[in-house]
């Protein structure tokens, strides 16, 4: 039930526009199963009428479109999530397009001079008037500093912060309601899965944090020849602003490759791939949109990566769940690659043997493959496939990790469509897993588990002397964690109104007959007044009922 806080109640304005929007494309239907007040909203709109012979998917696409920045990105987002969404779904939200203008340089300026504590002319010879790139969230302009050095003022747009904020806090009473409302989402952690979007959401409209992680990419790479980060003015730069060196390099969506040999071309490849999976398999910190907007590429193929807003990060264990299941398929290990999948599934238990069998069938599908005609996004569209066959669910910090490997897939057909990925990646994976097992590797892994054993026996005769006392004292907690007891709840209240209902119903009926049989009291069409009411106060209770029941057999 829509009860709003009152945080919710200073966003009401935006959950009012959004319940329009949603409603004007044809999802009202939804809105009323989550009891979301769409009755207060007017939706009439004649342009929604052709919105009906559309499909849900494009429906929902078009008020995401509709709707701003928020939800395009968390559409964009939804595309890579093939374990919980169909494949017309994925579909659509990898369709999403950003239908922002740009902002006039007056209002650029304004900006840029309202976020520094000295005038323009001090710092910047030049401005650009028209923006170098122009997204959602922010726009880029190309400029000069005074010192004569060529620089990119990238500028976060008016009000952008406020809105997304709102939107996150209407996203997560939407998912809470979703997983109340709708008992079956619950295995799809629609409340984790909006929180971890918020997480990444509101990183990357601070460009204080997309500075820091500019600076720390370029501290692990700068001394490598083949990827540059451009440098950053921080004494310029804040939450609104971030200026960084201007790469006056052509982007790979702009450049002419069928001009390029094909070594050339191989070889561009290489040196992305080997950049990307560094990234991860190395430091467990990635670029997560390696799209060719994002991409510089020189004239002796060293490549520069820009945008660094969105940024993925992989923990000590997923980092190295990682690299079993990329050794796994380069050796087509079934058993490794079932016992990564099994530790990543959410959700009920999982029936061990008939996720082997799916694996085992997967790869079989690959051994009819050669190296060159399989591809990175296949895999990962499989494996997601097995996780929502079997009705499990993925966690979400891989869901950022799945989509950079997916653009990188694309891109790098795009620049070699005979690239083996998979072939060209076993080589960085043999290196990691020898750095993985070395000597000083397995000497330092073993000296911190000693550490933390340690700990464990040291702690350990006070741990057994509190659980003592609270065995003799009779305070020993138990948590017992019973599945559906949400829903079955539920149930007993709306079967507990009914009865009550029925019993207040047969009272009136009882009550009013005696009252007709006494014959006493005000009268009206020489009927007792009181007799009269109280039969038609039960009538209206019996359709309370049968309505009642109805609708819960319709749902």
């Amino acid at each position: 039930m829509f009860s709003p806080n009152s945080s919710l109640i200073s966003d009401w304005a935006r959950m009012r526009e959004i319940l329009t929007i949603l409603a004007k494309h044809g999802l009202g239907e939804f809105l009323v199963r989550i009891k979301l007040p769409i009755r207060r909203i007017k939706h009439s709109d004649p342009s929604a009428q052709p919105q009906r012979y559309l499909s849900t998917p494009r429906r929902v696409r078009l008020a995401f479109e509709e709707l701003g920045p928020t939800f395009i990105k968390l559409g964009q987002i939804l595309a890579t999530r093939a374990d919980v969404f169909g494949e017309e779904w994925t579909e659509e939200f990898a369709h999403l397009q950003n239908n922002t203008h740009p902002l006039p340089i007056t209002e650029i300026r304004d900006i840029i001079q309202a976020q520094l504590s000295q005038p323009l002319d001090t710092i910047f010879s030049h401005i650009e008037a028209q923006p170098i790139g122009s997204a959602s969230i922010a726009q880029v302009h190309r400029a000069t500093l005074t010192s004569d050095e060529q620089v990119a003022i990238k500028v976060k747009r008016p009000g952008i912060e406020s809105t997304v904020t709102a939107d996150l806090r209407i996203l997560n009473h939407i998912a809470q309601l979703l997983e109340s409302e709708i008992p079956e989402s619950k295995r799809y952690y629609p409340v984790q899965m909006v929180q971890y979007f918020a997480r990444s959401l509101e990183k990357e409209t601070d460009l204080s944090a997309e500075r820091r992680n500019m600076q720390h990419f370029a501290r692990i790479y700068n001394q490598q020849q083949q990827i540059h980060i451009p440098q950053t003015y921080a004494t310029y730069s804040n939450r609104q602003i971030l200026v960084q060196e201007y790469i006056d390099d052509t982007l790979l969506k702009n450049l002419t490759l069928s001009s390029w040999s094909k070594q050339q071309r191989h070889n561009l490849a290489a040196t992305l791939v080997d950049i990307i999976l560094d990234m991860i398999l190395q430091h467990g910190l990635f670029h997560a949109d390696p799209h060719p907007g994002n991409i510089l590429v020189r004239n002796d193929g060293r490549i520069t990566l820009i945008d660094f807003g969105l940024i993925g990060r992989l923990s000590q264990q997923r980092h190295q769940e990682i690299i079993t299941l990329i050794h796994a398929l380069l050796e087509r290990d079934q058993f490794a690659l079932q016992y990564v999948l099994s530790n990543w599934a959410q959700g009920e238990p999982l029936n061990e043997d008939q996720l082997g069998s799916a694996v085992l069938e997967m790869l079989l599908n690959y051994e009819q493959l050669n190296s060159s005609q399989l591809r990175i996004s296949q895999i990962i569209n499989d494996i997601t496939h097995i996780v929502r066959e079997y009705g499990l669910t993925l966690p979400a910090d891989l869901i950022i990790l799945f989509k950079c490997l997916i653009t990188l897939d694309g891109v790098i057909k795009q620049i070699d469509g005979d690239f083996e990925l998979l072939n060209h990646a076993q080589t960085t994976v043999q290196n990691v897993l020898r750095h993985r097992f070395n000597t000083h590797t397995f000497w330092r892994h073993s000296k911190m588990q000693l550490h933390l054993l340690a700990q464990i026996i040291d702690t350990l005769p006070q741990n057994l002397l509190r659980l003592n006392k609270r065995i003799h004292h009779g305070q020993l907690p138990i948590s017992l964690n019973i599945q559906h007891i949400d829903k079955l709840n539920n149930l007993l209240d709306k079967a507990v109104n009914r009865l009550t209902m029925g019993i207040v119903t047969a009272a009136l009926i009882i009550g009013s007959s005696i009252v007709m049989c006494i014959n006493a009291g005000p009268k009206i069409f020489d009927l007792p007044i009181f007799g009269l009411l109280g039969y038609l106060l039960a009538f209206s209770n019996s359709l309370w009922v049968i309505w009642s029941i109805w609708r819960s057999g319709r749902h």
